[in-house]
């Protein structure tokens, strides 16, 4: 009995320190850290060692709360239009929708998603990082106006998606309505031109979860440890706060560099192939990770190339980190810069490595004009430079 209460009283310190180590980035100064007590009327509310601190969550750039991470399921995953990811068991189809209930909390119950919200859909996701980059990869060049269906043998359909329960999978083709077992289907995905999803016009939130779910929600509500998020596609979802991961607020005085479209792109080949640039991809099209780290936002180049955007004088700061990403295997070696209206103010050689992501100095754009991020070719000539910009973010002026 005593042993028992003492593992009790241990465990729930462990739970603690894990709610405790919240950090947040301000978008001015360094990070604050601290007890994330409320989410309320876009205000977080961090208890730190010096009282209870309020910042407005559109002057807030991101809080990662330090909760330990779960495996990523290998169950299903569901891709929506918006590169939202949701680890989830597949139920069944039903009235438009997808059933869903999350692989890591089950207690969340049944959620319906939009089939117009969704990109694409796994049966099941792979256990290896390799294996899942190719589908994302695989789904971000499809370019064909109808919906496809992917099967474990290789082969892919084109047709109309029906539905699906736990054993069967309908659709129709030019052969007329089929029916082939579920476990058939490696993934599918959705004609494009049917997409429809929400685009919010206000202050609005990216959360990750412990297992790698992400998630956009239109709102956010924190309260005695518990997250309430509404999300873009429609659900509901109530979930404890040590099972979040991040909380970044978008379409505040923050402004993602991949939000915004380049006035110019140059590129320079050391042979003949061609490369161009990603939005929120690698260039390769796959997930942004560096180091073994994931990133949701960011920009994907290759050497030699700049790629500009015009700031008109409107933003106060520009923060990002670099790297190469973790596809070349540790190769990849680049002289990467940053220059503000022609003027140097960042550079460094990069190496591959499987090395964190370099963090660059905030660089100040009062007044400034013009920004510009260069990739040019270092020691192995272009093999494998592969350049991750990840989380680059400008702040706009008060």
């Amino acid at each position: 009995m005593r042993f028992s209460v003492i593992i009790y009283f241990v465990c729930c310190f462990i739970l603690e320190v894990a709610v405790m180590a919240a950090e947040l980035y301000p978008i001015e100064g360094n990070f604050v850290q601290g007890k994330l007590l409320q989410v309320n009327q876009n205000q977080i509310t961090l208890q730190t060692t010096s009282g209870k601190q309020i910042f407005p969550a559109d002057e807030t750039i991101r809080v990662n709360l330090g909760n330990h991470s779960l495996p990523r399921p290998n169950e299903g995953l569901i891709v929506l239009a918006n590169d939202d990811r949701i680890h989830a068991k597949l139920l069944r189809s039903e009235d438009e929708t997808i059933l869903i209930r999350l692989v890591s909390y089950p207690e969340v119950g049944e959620l319906k998603v939009p089939l117009e919200t969704i990109q694409a859909v796994y049966f099941q996701w792979p256990s290896m990082q390799q294996g899942r980059s190719q589908f994302i990869k695989k789904i971000a060049r499809i370019e064909k106006k109808s919906d496809l269906f992917y099967l474990k043998n290789g082969d892919f359909l084109e047709g109309e998606f029906l539905g699906f329960n736990a054993s069967t999978f309908r659709f129709e083709s030019r052969a007329g309505e089929t029916a082939i077992p579920r476990r058939g289907i490696r993934f599918f995905c959705f004609n494009p031109e049917l997409i429809n999803f929400p685009q919010p016009d206000q202050l609005h939130y990216q959360i990750e979860l412990s297992d790698g779910t992400r998630l956009t929600a239109s709102s956010l509500t924190i309260v005695k440890k518990m997250a309430t998020i509404k999300t873009l596609f429609g659900a509901e979802i109530q979930i404890e706060l040590n099972q979040l991961n991040s909380i970044v607020p978008l379409d505040g005085k923050v402004i993602y560099l991949s939000q915004l479209k380049p006035t110019a792109y140059e590129f320079t080949p050391f042979f003949s192939q061609q490369w161009g640039w990603s939005r929120n991809r690698n260039v390769l099209s796959g997930p942004l990770i560096v180091g073994g780290k994931e990133f949701a936002f960011g920009i994907g180049m290759h050497s030699a190339a700049e790629l500009s955007y015009d700031l008109d004088g409107k933003y106060a700061r520009f923060q990002t980190e670099v790297g190469i990403d973790d596809a070349t295997n540790g190769a990849g070696d680049v002289k990467v810069a940053i220059l503000v209206d022609r003027r140097i103010v960042f550079q460094k050689v990069i190496r591959g490595s499987k090395q964190q992501a370099v963090v660059v100095p905030h660089i100040d754009l009062t007044g400034a004009k013009e920004l510009v991020l260069k990739v040019d070719f270092g020691k192995n000539a272009d093999i494998q430079d592969h350049v991750n910009w990840c989380r680059p973010v400008l702040i706009l002026k008060k």
